[in-house]
């Protein structure tokens, strides 16, 4: 392709991937001997911080070794930071944990409580966006080329920052990458910069729905979860009159949320487009019985995000319900505000690849809280669990993740691995504590062998005189034959396999309470599973709620387990009396 043809977003684009190829041969490289790039990169760590706050405090300029390290660096959580952060954010001190420049503070999802500050150095910064951006169009171009690089993209990543008194930005990394081009969005994405950026009060799904069907030639989607591109395509699928008949007219409807300048500058810009408007009646019309996204994007050759651990189910309704054989995935490996930890290698593969020069790694297996277990990267068994322990780029060292992966292959000699979930992220019943996965295992299986569609749900428990584990379940397509006592035995039943169950269809836990208390379930002693139908559309007016209370779309994740007594009186505001 000649440079001269290439639009700005192909220019983009070209250049990401001739970087994105550079960035692809080196982790081949440190492909075939990761422990000695990844020990590298830890003693280089403990040499440029040896005269932080942190680094005099555990002696770094007498490290020498990963042992001496593993001996004077103990294992940390958030809490062992928060002083330091605090007089980083608020008294703009440096040199106390990084001796990088941190121009950026993570804000975590807050899943458990308030949402921490996750400091981000710029040499973190580069990294993130080395493999989010160049390494991934590399990845995509070996597959298809780079004949679509003109085309713009769908971009579901939406920013939210303020700015600290220390003078660095504070939001979800997600977004931070797209920022340095908010002069020029329009250039590259289908939504308006006001859908990347919304006020508290403006529907950002209608922007991003409306915007992205008036461009029929979408070759590449991005989201950073992929229930948030199945939640504009399900509403796609309920209000297209409302988007179509805007598009044909050049149009806002009335009905739509958003500031009157907003509503303004936006109506503005608009053209009517009666031939796409027509086209597009055409094919909604017909109804959705055959997927819907070839039909609206036929070129629409790849959708980016996360599609593993709790959001697997979500891509199997992507690509059993909406989409076809020629649409195909890549899958984000597991990254966080912490850093890169794992990246695909190339389409359609849900194992990711440890990343040795983005952060030093230590591995706890599951189920054990003896620090002397910690393996490196050299240690991990394929088919084993563990709880990852990260020393990052930006002032982390050892510090316990909470997220549980599982090592599933090779590729060359670095471990590929999946993530599972949040250790964090479990409910305490009669005593024994049991993980989201199987939570969301038994969810899905029930739904399955009953038949209906599951939206989302969430579970919490009680323990008043004899201990409860509430399911409330958003569910459609209910058949005629819909029985809320046979849900609620086939649910129970396949909570207590999840637990006891050590196939792949179930969580194979390290635990023997779990399992023990699994077969007390399954035998009937403590078979005191309630369910509960929600109203239709809950999980989007939730999610409608949260992001009206400043949190960013990109750090949105299902609330599976029900941690306040807030979100659980939201939620049963919402009961579905006709289930019920």
């Amino acid at each position: 392709m000649d440079a001269s043809d290439l639009t700005p977003v192909g220019k983009l684009q070209y250049k990401a991937i001739m970087e994105g190829e550079e960035v692809y041969k080196n982790l081949m490289k440190m492909s075939e001997d990761p422990m000695k790039y990844n020990e590298e990169l830890l003693l280089k760590l403990i040499e440029d911080n040896k005269d932080t706050e942190y680094g005099k405090k555990y002696d770094f300029a007498n490290i020498k070794s990963i042992e001496d390290y593993q001996k004077k660096v103990p294992i940390t959580t958030y809490d062992d930071y928060a002083e330091y952060i605090y007089r980083m954010t608020e008294k703009g001190e440096k040199n106390l944990i990084s001796a990088y420049d941190i121009t950026h503070y993570a804000k975590s999802s807050g899943t458990m409580g308030n949402p921490k500050r996750i400091p981000l150095s710029t040499l973190s910064q580069k990294i993130n966006n080395d493999y989010a951006m160049a390494f991934r169009t590399a990845v995509i171009a070996k597959e298809f080329g780079i004949e679509w690089i003109n085309e713009i993209v769908l971009n579901l990543i939406e920013v939210s920052f303020t700015t600290l008194k220390c003078g660095a930005t504070y939001g979800a990394v997600s977004g931070k990458m797209i920022t340095n081009l908010s002069d020029m969005l329009h250039l590259f994405f289908t939504s308006p910069i006001e859908a990347f950026m919304p006020t508290l009060d403006t529907d950002s799904r209608y922007l991003h729905a409306r915007f992205a069907l008036a461009y029929k030639d979408l070759s590449n989607a991005v989201c950073s979860f992929f229930n948030l591109f199945l939640d504009m395509l399900r509403y796609i699928q309920r209000d297209w009159e409302l988007l179509v008949n805007d598009i044909e007219k050049g149009t806002i409807d009335e009905s739509i949320k958003m500031p009157d300048d907003v509503r303004k500058k936006l109506e503005a810009n608009l053209k009517p487009m009666p031939e796409r408007a027509a086209e597009l009646r055409d094919i909604f019309s017909e109804g959705f019985d055959e997927p819907m996204i070839p039909k609206i994007w036929p070129n629409l050759k790849v959708l980016t995000g996360i599609g593993t651990g709790g959001f697997a189910n979500y891509y199997k309704k992507l690509k059993n319900d909406f989409a076809d054989d020629s649409l195909n995935y890549y899958f984000v490996g597991l990254t966080a505000s912490e850093g890169t930890f794992s990246v695909p290698f190339e389409l359609n593969n849900p194992d990711a690849m440890l990343v040795p020069n983005s952060m030093f790694y230590e591995f706890l297996p599951l189920g054990s809280e003896d620090f002397d277990d910690i393996v490196t990267i050299d240690g991990l068994e394929v088919g084993k669990r563990y709880e990852v322990i990260t020393t990052n780029l930006s002032g982390f060292y050892r510090y316990r993740m909470r997220d549980a992966i599982e090592v599933t292959g090779m590729k060359n000699n670095t471990p590929t691995i999946r993530f599972l979930y949040r250790i964090d992220q479990s409910i305490s019943f009669a005593g024994e504590s049991t993980s989201e996965e199987a939570l969301r295992n038994a969810a899905y299986k029930t739904e399955d062998e009953c038949g209906f569609d599951l939206i989302d749900f969430s579970v919490y428990t009680e323990s008043e005189d004899v201990p409860k584990c509430i399911y409330l379940m958003e569910i459609e397509n209910i058949g005629d034959d819909f029985d809320k006592e046979k849900i609620r035995d086939k649910l129970a039943e396949n909570v207590s396999e999840a637990l006891t169950a050590g196939s792949e269809e179930f969580t194979r836990t390290s635990s023997k309470e779990a399992s023990d208390y699994g077969h007390k379930l399954k035998s009937g002693i403590l078979n005191n599973i309630e369910l509960k139908f929600l109203q239709p559309e809950t999980y989007l007016l939730y999610r409608d709620l949260m992001i009206s209370k400043g949190t960013s779309s990109a750090q949105l994740k299902p609330p599976r387990v029900i941690v306040n007594d807030i979100h659980k009186r939201f939620f049963l505001a919402l009961l579905d009396d006709e289930l019920n």
